[in-house]
């Protein structure tokens, strides 16, 4: 039931591969012979060449009885290239703090690269239409994060505007638009965020 590939078979590469199609899932076999659905290639977190399977840090901090749901993905790192960060949303009437969410992550979470840097609390982690975890948009939310932090916090520059989109040539995009009068900045944002394995592009105006 597998297509022989594309017409064009420059577009068969990482693809279409022996007559097999990959499809980037993630899973695995039990004993019975039984195969099980886990995730997806895309959504690993790379951390130092360490793989982590986004759905370890979930299952473990669902258990937590606070948590209604939690979404793990990668969030760019200039060292690691990726950390673990961690999006919860709390039942109703239920809310932990960052520190308990920690701990409980310390318990259940038996890799230690794993354990995620920072658990981000949201009221509704983004779904899609049939009710999957909208992963791009909590890995663009988690990048804007880390700029606004550099560029905000750490830079001063408390009016810059910042966008993060999937795609281009790093599979990321970030846009930092900065006011006018602070033009000669450009040169010091676009040397702060060069060791980040998405693409930047500073604005000023």
């Amino acid at each position: 039931h597998v297509s022989p590939g594309y017409r064009n078979p420059d577009h068969n590469d990482g693809v279409f591969e022996n007559g097999l199609l990959i499809s980037g899932d993630l899973g695995y076999k039990d004993e019975q012979g039984r195969i099980f659905l886990s995730g997806r290639s895309k959504d690993l977190i790379i951390r130092s060449g360490h793989n982590i399977d986004p759905s370890m840090i979930e299952n473990a901090m669902a258990t937590h009885p606070d948590v209604a749901l939690a979404a793990a993905v990668g969030m760019p790192d200039v060292y690691a290239g990726e950390l673990p960060v961690c999006f919860v949303e709390f039942r109703p009437d239920c809310e932990a703090t960052e520190e308990e969410l920690h701990q409980h992550a310390r318990q259940s979470i038996g890799e230690r690269p794993a354990w995620p840097k920072h658990f981000i609390i949201v009221d509704n982690i983004p779904l899609t239409t049939v009710g999957k975890i909208y992963k791009p948009q909590l890995r663009c939310e988690a990048a804007s994060r880390l700029v606004s932090n550099i560029v905000r916090q750490q830079m001063g520059l408390t009016d810059s505007h910042i966008m993060v989109v999937e795609g281009g040539a790093r599979g990321m995009k970030v846009t930092v638009n900065i006011p006018k009068s602070a033009t000669s900045s450009i040169s010091a944002i676009e040397k702060e965020l060069a060791g980040y394995i998405f693409e930047t592009e500073v604005l000023a105006g």
